[in-house]
């Protein structure tokens, strides 16, 4: 069965007299018949009541609580207000209207609020996950920048000037579980550290690991350390004359 606010005909007599005081009134405009004041709200209530006049009783309508002492003086206040309601076909509610006071004949714009705030909410949280989003590649790439300076700095250490590398970037931004990684990397290329076992060293401090690399460069023959220093690429090389 169709709900009765989808029904081509509404069973709501409020809602199909609106209806029709609308078709009426555009009817009359594109006629070219003169409207009289507050045309739509006057043909509002002669269809759903049948009488030219509007009283209290009318009003009552839209504002069950208004009492006729509040009406005086202000009845042109509340017609006007009605007339661009229904106009508008609800999406006008002026004061002295109360909020929501045209659901009941246009329960449609109610949806129509609801999807256009459910939409903005979706755009809004979409542009907030974007924005976080940006936010978190910016700090990523900080962050990788970052590390591939220590790394490159790193290169151009031997196992007997480490510890320096290590005391420069331990505490920054970077985080630990990296240094490591780079600095068990950087180790393989060493004979002196070949004695050096990772998984002996994995529940160690790093600095233990450190103090032991020093220890180690120590006790490396000189021509081992010799050795080690001509591998770190800071050597001016050789170019042939052509």
């Amino acid at each position: 069965m169709i709900p009765a606010n989808l029904s081509l005909v509404p069973f709501s007599p409020e809602r199909r007299a609106a209806m029709e005081a609308i078709a009426e009134v555009e009817r009359r405009r594109s006629r070219g018949a003169v409207s009289t004041i507050y045309p739509y709200a006057s043909a509002f209530f002669r269809r759903l009541t049948g009488s030219t006049r509007i009283t209290i009783r009318e009003i009552h309508h839209f504002a069950p609580v208004l009492t006729a002492r509040e009406l005086r003086g202000c009845r042109d206040s509340w017609l006007s207000a009605i007339d661009a309601l229904i106009e508008s076909r609800g999406t006008r509610c002026w004061l002295p209207l109360p909020v929501g006071a045209g659901q009941r004949l246009f329960p449609e714009v109610a949806f129509q609020q609801t999807e256009r705030v459910r939409c903005q909410d979706a755009l809004r949280d979409e542009k907030y996950t974007r924005q976080r989003h940006k936010e978190r590649c910016q700090r990523e790439r900080a962050y990788q920048a970052l590390a591939g300076q220590a790394e490159i700095e790193l290169a151009f250490h031997t196992p007997e000037t480490v510890s320096s590398w290590s005391a420069r970037w331990s505490g920054t931004e970077l985080r630990q579980y990296d240094l490591e990684e780079m600095f068990w990397r950087w180790s393989e290329r060493f004979p002196s550290l070949a004695p050096v076992e990772r998984w002996m060293t994995e529940s160690q401090p790093f600095w233990t690991v450190m103090a032991e690399t020093d220890a180690l460069a120590r006790e490396s023959t000189e021509s081992v350390r010799q050795l080690e220093r001509w591998m770190v690429p800071n050597k001016l090389t050789a170019r042939s004359r052509g």
